[in-house]
């Protein structure tokens, strides 16, 4: 596996974790926790973040005591070659899963909110095209592209806060538990896989200068991630009641129609297009790119970049089979998340039992 040339910084690693992880306030992923949680959405990702914050830590503390290793290596030093592919394939999989479900998400998104006349796969292939365009530059490009659109998407992010704020009515979010603590913490366990690039991000352990960059970088995006996520939820359950949350598809957008400036820019979510559209086309090319490492990673491949037009393509084919947007959240997606959410809570557990085997041995 070839490492760039030049080692990132902190900040480009805190803007990808924030474009992977953070943006989730702005995506389907709302839509998906509000089924059940209503009003009471915000304590889901909560509940999420607490769940996966053990494995989440111990997996950092076996990259920071094998530091020349990165997230596949490491598979493969304390399981063994055998077991650490099926390992290894499990989590790549899963991670190619929820790239191609969320892809559809934002196809379909951009398809109905903005560009209803034009077919969805024409819409599919030039966003697919775009990201290719990016990833195929590396890492790097990424991680500069990343930081230098980021104040657009912050300024974005502000917009919709400010405006959003001005019709929020804040006791809406009582009762705070909403249908109850049972649902909630139930929401929040089964689908915590929805914030899985956490992990599958580490396959850049090495692409550092100094592994304590990546380790701050790590901590200080899921922070900043994990508190945009709750700020965002908070909104959504102020400006909207609990009888419609649960049916409202794409909350960040309606969030932005349901407000106005004045009497003369009453449909203000076009101004807000280009902010999302710039994260989107980021979050993919990171999600895509991450994904090519690891499986490169796994079958010994140096040059993955070229992996990057095949799997895109196959991603795009497969995630085109579910016929309807309801079918591909509420229930592949969902589907999905409950399958991945076990392995990805105890492969680091996994990890650090062998890791400790291994320490007895010798």
């Amino acid at each position: 596996m070839e490492l760039n040339k030049k080692p990132l910084r902190i900040r480009e690693l805190v803007v990808m974790i924030f474009m992977l992880i953070g943006l989730k306030g702005g995506d389907t992923t709302p839509a998906l926790f509000a089924e059940n949680a209503q009003n009471a959405i915000w304590i889901v990702p909560l509940v999420s973040f607490l769940f996966l914050l053990g494995p989440f830590l111990v997996l950092m503390f076996l990259l920071k005591k094998y530091e020349k290793y990165n997230l596949v290596e490491l598979v493969f030093h304390l399981i063994g070659k055998k077991a650490g592919t099926l390992l290894a394939l499990l989590l790549f999989t899963f991670g190619f899963i929820s790239m191609f479900s969320d892809m559809r998400n934002a196809m379909e998104e951009i398809n109905y909110l903005y560009y209803p006349n034009s077919p969805t796969l024409l819409l599919y292939v030039i966003f697919l095209g775009i990201c290719l365009l990016i990833a195929h530059k590396g890492l790097e490009t990424i991680g500069s592209l990343t930081w230098a659109l980021n104040p657009i998407i912050v300024i974005t992010i502000i917009a919709v806060v400010v405006i959003d704020l001005k019709d929020a009515v804040f006791l809406r979010i009582f009762p705070i538990f909403g249908d109850g603590v049972g649902t909630l913490l139930r929401e929040g366990i089964s689908k915590s896989g929805a914030f899985l690039e956490i992990f599958l991000i580490t396959i850049a352990y090495q692409a550092f200068h100094q592994a304590k960059y990546f380790r701050t970088g790590m901590y200080l995006g899921s922070s900043l991630s994990g508190i945009l996520i709750i700020s965002f939820y908070i909104i959504y359950s102020a400006t909207f009641d609990y009888n419609t949350i649960d049916n409202v598809a794409f909350l960040y957008q309606e969030s932005t129609e349901v407000v106005s400036l004045g009497h003369f820019f009453t449909n203000i979510s076009t101004l807000f297009m280009v902010g999302w559209m710039f994260s989107n086309f980021l979050r993919f090319t990171i999600f895509l790119y991450l994904l090519c490492w690891i499986f490169g990673a796994i079958f010994e491949i140096k040059r993955f970049e070229g992996l990057l037009l095949p799997l895109g393509f196959i991603a795009m084919i497969i995630s085109l089979i579910p016929p309807s947007f309801a079918v591909n959240e509420m229930v592949f997606r969902e589907n999905t998340l409950q399958l991945s959410t076990p392995i990805f809570f105890l492969f680091p557990f996994l990890l650090w039992i062998a890791s400790y085997w291994k320490d007895r041995k010798t």
